[in-house]
This record gives C-alpha cells, structure tokens and sequence, in this order.
C-alpha cells in the first residue's frame, strides 16, 4: 500500500492509524505539495456491485456535507474521491495529540483545561449543527488538540456516513451495536429513536466527565454500559474530585440527561454555559475565538490505533491552564524544566507518531526473558535490587539543570531542590542497551508516559505553578547499584514511585530508608514500602466475599506451599478469617505433577480450588476440568500484569490460551485500555502520585533530607485522598485500604468481566 498513488495525486507515504472501516494514511499531495491525511474507507467484501455504487453515493455526499464546514474547531476537509472502488478523504493534517492520548497518559486534567476543550467541541458542534451535520461519534479520539492549546474535532459527516453503512442490513460489518463508541453514546441511541444534535451533546458530557473524573460516566462490558446509559445517574464529578464546582458538575449532569429534552438546548447554549461556568478559573485562551489554525503538519487521526513517540522538550509559548488548585505550604513541586512547568504545555505541542510495532525483536544472542512473577520469598536484609538513573534518555523535563540546585554560596538564597523517582522496570524493553530502534522506542514510552501522569497528579494537588521545590528523575533497575549507593547520588531524594516490581528496598538505616509507593506490584513487605493494587490478603478476603455470597462453596484448596500462604499477609488467612476452611500444599505446585491434583483435592475435600501463579494456573485448570471438578476454580491476579512490557504481555496471552472455559481470576488493577502499551497502570499511578502529592504537601520546609524522608514515611500513613479508581489510604506494609479487586470469567477465548469486590461483591451488568 505504501507509495501508492491515488487518482495519480496523492501518494501514500505512511499508515498511521486503523479501524473498523478502513485506514488512515500520511500522504502527499503531489498537485498543491503539502503533506495531507487521508481516510480510505474499506466497504465489505460481501457487497454487489450495485451496494459499492450506494456505498460511494453516500460517502461522496456526505463528504460534500463535511467539506462545507466552516469552523476553525473543525479540521478541515480538501478533497474527496475514489480510487477503484476505495473512497477516500483527504483532510488537513494536525500537529498534536488527541484528548484520548491526553487522558491515557494524564489520566485525567485541570478543570480549566477540560471546560475550555469542552467549549471548543460545543463551537464545532455549533456550526455542523447550523449546517444540519450531526457527528455522531464525539468521543475523545475524535477530538485534538492543536499546537496552539485549542481542540479540533475530526470526521464530521463521516461518521454519518459509516453509521448509515453499519445500519445496512447488506453492508453491515459492525453486528447489532448502533455505531459509535459505547461509552459515549445517548440512551435514544440504544433506544433506536431518531437523534438530533443533542445526542452529540451527551456525547460531549461524557467526554468531559471523563477529562474532570479520569474514566466515563459508565464501565464494564458493553451490556452493561448500554444498561447503565439508558438507566443509570452517573456518580456526581465532585463526588470524584472535590475541586469540581457545583456550576461545572451541574452543566455535565445537564449534558448527560436521559431525555435530550432535558439537555441544553442546542450546542451555543451548552457553549454559553461551560463559558460561565468557567469564568472564576480564568480559562486560558479559551474565551475567545482564535485566528486561522497554524499551517498543519502532523495527522489527526484515531489516536486508539498508534502511540505518541516522547517528546524531548517542549518550545516556549504553550498554554499554561490555572490548576485545579494551589499549594498553601512552603513544599511545592516543579515539573519539567523552565519552559515546561504545566502538563498543558506539554499537552498542547506533543507530537502525534506511529505507534511501535506488535513483534519485538530480540538482539543476537538474547534468550527469551523470563515474564516477571509474583516474588514468592520475603524481603530480608541480604535481597537488594537497587536502581541507577539512565543516562541518553533525552528527556530533559525529568530532571531540573544542575544549575537549579542548592549548593554552596547558593545555600543561603535557594530553597534546596528535592527528587522524586519515577521507576521502571529494568525488565521493559530497551531498558538497558536498546537493541533496535523499536525497543528503544518503547522504552521512551514508558519513562515519558510516567512522568506525564506524575506531573499530572502533582499539579493538581500541589497546584501547577507551585514553585521549585521537587523535581522529577527516572530510576531504572540496576542489580549492580544498592540503595545507599542511589542516595549517595541524589542525597537529595525523598520517594520513589512507579513500577516497583524489581525494587527490593532494604529500609533499615538512614542510609538506606527511601519511602516507596508500587502501583504496578502489590509487594509492600518491608519497612517504607506501600503498594496500590491489592495484595494477596487483600484479593484473599476479595475471594472469601464472592464464594460466601455467589456459590456454595466453603472449602478451599489454595494451590500454593504453606509457607507462602500462611504467612501473616497470605492469603490462606484471609480466607480463613472469612469463615472459609482452608488447606493448602506441602509443597511448591511445580514440584506436584498433574495426575496427582485430583488426589489433592479430594484429600483436601475442597469444593473450590484457588489455582497457582503463572504457568501452573492453566497444568491445574486443565486437571481439573478434566476430571470433572465443578466447583469454582479461581486464579490470584498476577500484579506484577499491569506493567508488563510488549514481550510480556505476548507471552501472558499466549499462557491465557491455554486456560479452559469458565476458570475465574481475580484482578488488582484496572481493566487494559485497548493495546496502548504504556498506558496501563497509569490510573493506579495517578492515584499513587496523588497520595504522595499530599504527603509531601505537609513535609516542613526546612530540615534535611534524611529527616524528610522518615517524615514523608509517617505522612504517607496518614494520607486519604480521593482517587480516580477509588480512595487512597495506606496501612503500613499493606497494600491500599478497600482498593477495589475485579472479577473475570474465561469464556470465548477471552476474559469477561464478571463483577468486583469493592467491600461486598457487586456483579457486573452484562
């Protein structure tokens, strides 16, 4: 396809994104020479010649309808055809990134920054609607963000177009979903009545109860939501985030009325609305209509089907939104360097790129990496997994210039500049020497994406222009370097957060303490460490309340050695402080061979069978199974999931396979959003960022760094904040209190999401 030559004009240069109905592409217009994108739409292979000819009759007009839009919010269309039997648009290309890479990396923004996209969406809708074009697909892929900070929604018209296509019982490709995207479309859509232009209003408030509360007004299977669409009030935003004000809160539930009477009446009066609801947060360069847009350069596309590559620094002159709120101690956070001190400067310039490819490659002489497990001994003195900071990153918003430090004569003038580590594991691909450009790719995904959601949380806890007081570092995993190394070279640092899996921190002198903050590893065993997704004990109590409420099972063998889940924070006691009987194995379950588990269970007279971690998860299940066991069979989440790099996640599917129908599991994180590899975790990381935000928040303002960080630890017990997934409180050398824990099914060679445990078991709406 690459270099092909459309209608001998435009010639195809680079694929960028995919979908459902066809490709988008960067070409070349060779008649005006500028760099266009196109859409080629792809109509079923099953249509006659006489549908390929209504087909294209419908997309040449409603091309037309989009082409005549006139609206700097509105990314321009210049040409339309066919080439053979392949319709095409030719649109202007965008440079920056789409509100759902904004929220995938940001997890969620400043108030004045969503109110003020928000307005620019309503000034789109305002002219389509005005010239009788209903989009309907406003989602947040559809929708980007410019260099110049303001918001241009794509495919105008021709989302009509692909609905009408979907809705053709001969040219259908979609099944029985009404068009669109679930999470955001408007109860009338499920109810198959008409729409009009306020159903891209729903759409709207759903995009903005996302960019203020970090998720949709609604998740879980698709059944579901439609059920929670048509039937279900949304938790309230400020129920979600308190900065949210009652004029903003009332203006998205008004967007999300079941009864589109019942929503603003037309897309000028939502704008009017968002605009006065705006106005005491001083929305930057959002309550006025900007000039023509900048000469284009980077495609707008889909943003769901690629990744954006990292960028190294971000040029002078981005918009810099208020936060959604002010620190009122002396600690403040600082991130980025000079010239990027808010994450809307750095949302505003991005550049948009292909995403990494889906098959890694392995450098001569490399073995295929072992998938991180769960550790299976305890953290003593003499375990050290320690870390270094990379050197070539190329990120130099990570870190402040040494210039800004305190030293010397400084001392007297300068506020000292105090680091916290955002980690990674050493195990993510190109972490250590990059074998291709892939890898290292990839890598600089995870390291930028991380700091893009600290900075995120921190700027609306600590507020976004809240002085020089911290600084961001990236910290990889490096066995050769013990932590009192680590802080002999950056004294000056107070906590670590991030992906923890293969830290092993030894917190027993000062020289040595580091407060630790795991959101991708529910490990938390030894001093200074705590941990966002639920541990063991945790998804153990999870387990006790779903078999004690949805079956009839009360005994259970726990496929796991004695040692390991009869410790103190095991699962074992978890279960049976629940009321359950519990028997577990002498032994490791790899060292037990398969036809001697039916004797197990039967010996343990267990009608229910937690299975072990990993590879022996699906040995068991398959045993099981195949001797008829019918009690539930339940698999422990692997925490360490969350996190795992293109390699892992390939081998984690392939392992998936292998387990038959109906296993449970237990998950301790939040479902994958879709296959943009970095962003998973990133809502458990924004509320561990949070939390840490508002322990630092409290720290003195003068005292040493040592004194810091044990203050910092007594803090971090202390803090309760309200998270995008659910309330952040720690418990000393335990996971987070009452973090939610999901429930799946393993049916049609995939996992369904059956329910949750969030203190009593709630199923999911299917």
């Amino acid at each position: 396809m690459r270099g092909r030559l459309l209608n001998g004009r435009y010639e195809l240069i680079e694929r960028i994104g995919a979908g459902g109905m066809g490709e988008v592409w960067r070409a070349r217009d060779r008649s005006l020479g500028r760099e266009v994108a196109i859409k080629l739409f792809v109509p079923s292979a099953s249509a006659d010649e006489g549908e390929q000819e209504q087909l294209l009759a419908r997309f040449r007009q409603e091309a037309r309808a989009a082409a005549s839009l006139d609206s700097p919010h509105i990314v321009a269309v210049h040409d339309h055809g066919t080439d053979g039997t392949t319709p095409y648009l030719v649109m202007a290309l965008v440079q920056g990134r789409s509100l759902d890479q904004v929220l995938r990396e940001s997890v969620r923004v400043p108030v004045a920054d969503a109110l003020r996209w928000a307005a620019d969406v309503c000034r789109a809708l305002d002219a389509a609607h005005s010239a009788g074009v209903v989009h309907r697909d406003i989602k947040p892929g559809n929708v980007m963000v410019a260099q110049d900070g303001s918001a241009k929604v794509v495919d105008f018209g021709i989302a009509t177009f692909m609905e009408r296509v979907a809705g053709d019982s001969r040219l259908t490709r979609t099944g029985q979903l009404p068009f669109g995207s679930v999470p955001y479309l408007a109860p009338e859509r499920f109810r198959q009545e008409p729409g009009d232009g306020r159903t891209d209003l729903y759409a709207l408030g759903c995009v903005l109860y996302e960019l203020l509360v970090g998720h949709p007004p609604f998740t879980g299977s698709a059944a579901g939501v439609m059920y929670n669409h048509v039937n279900d009030a949304p938790l309230r935003p400020s129920r979600a985030r308190a900065e949210v004000s009652a004029a903003v809160e009332r203006i998205v539930l008004d967007l999300l009325a079941k009864d589109p009477a019942d929503r603003p009446a037309d897309a000028a009066t939502a704008l009017e609305r968002i605009l006065a609801a705006g106005r005491g947060l001083a929305l930057p360069r959002g309550s006025e209509e900007r000039g023509p847009d900048p000469e284009p350069q980077t495609p707008a596309l889909e943003p769901q089907d690629q990744a954006p590559e990292p960028q190294d620094q971000v040029p002078d002159g981005g918009p810099r939104a208020a936060g959604a709120g002010r620190a009122d101690h002396p600690p403040t956070v600082r991130v980025g360097d000079a010239h990027d001190r808010h994450p809307a400067a750095g949302i505003a310039n991005a550049r948009t790129q292909p995403a990494a490819g889906s098959v890694s490659k392995v450098a001569p002489g490399d073995g295929p990496r072992r998938r991180r497990s769960r550790k299976r001994v305890l953290i003593t003195a003499a375990l050290v997994l320690a870390v270094s900071v990379p050197t070539g990153l190329g990120i130099r918003s990570l870190a402040a210039p040494d210039t800004e430090t305190t030293s010397g004569s400084n001392e007297d003038t300068a506020p000292t500049v105090h680091e916290i580590g955002v980690a990674h594991s050493y195990e993510h691909v190109g972490a250590r020497d990059a074998a291709d450009e892939y890898e290292e790719s990839e890598y600089k995904q995870f390291t930028t994406q991380q700091r893009r959601t600290v900075e995120s949380a921190f700027a609306e806890t600590l507020g976004a222009k809240s002085g020089d007081r911290f600084r961001l570092v990236p910290l990889t995993a490096d066995p050769d370097v013990p932590t009192r190394k680590l802080l002999a070279k950056h004294p000056d640092m107070l906590a670590v957060i991030g992906d923890t899996s293969d830290f092993s921190w030894v917190h027993d002198t000062d020289e040595a303490f580091l407060p630790e903050i795991a959101t991708c590893s529910d490990v938390a065993f030894s001093g200074a460490q705590f941990a966002i997704p639920a541990d063991e004990a945790r998804q153990g109590e999870a387990m006790a309340e779903y078999l004690l409420t949805q079956t009839k099972a009360r005994r259970v063998l726990v496929a796991e050695d004695d040692i390991w889940t009869n410790r103190s924070s095991g699962m074992g006691v978890a279960l049976r402080k629940a009321g359950l009987t519990v028997k577990t194995l002498k032994t490791g379950p790899t060292e037990v061979k398969a036809a001697k588990i039916p004797t197990l269970v039967e010996e343990a007279q267990a009608d229910a069978v937690v299975l072990p971690i990993a590879a022996d998860a699906a040995t068991w299940a398959k045993r099981l199974k195949a001797d008829g066991f019918t009690g539930p069979v339940i698999a422990a989440g692997d925490s360490t999931g969350i996190c795992e790099d293109s390699e892992e996640r390939t081998r984690a599917e392939d392992q998936d396979k292998t387990v038959p129908e109906g296993v449970l599991r237990t998950r301790n994180y939040t479902g994958e959003p879709g296959d943009n590899l970095p962003a998973r975790g990133n809502q458990e990381l924004y509320d561990g960022a949070l939390a840490l935000a508002a322990a630092l928040k409290k720290l003195p303002a003068d005292a040493s760094a040592t004194s810091l960080r044990h203050t910092l630890d007594r803090e971090i017990q202390n803090v309760s904040v309200n998270g995008v997934i659910d309330e952040v409180a720690f418990e000393k050398g335990r996971s987070a209190r009452e973090r939610p824990v999901w429930f799946d099914r393993r049916s049609d060679d995939t996992w369904t999401e059956i329910g949750k445990v969030d203190k009593k078991y709630e199923p999911t709406k299917q």
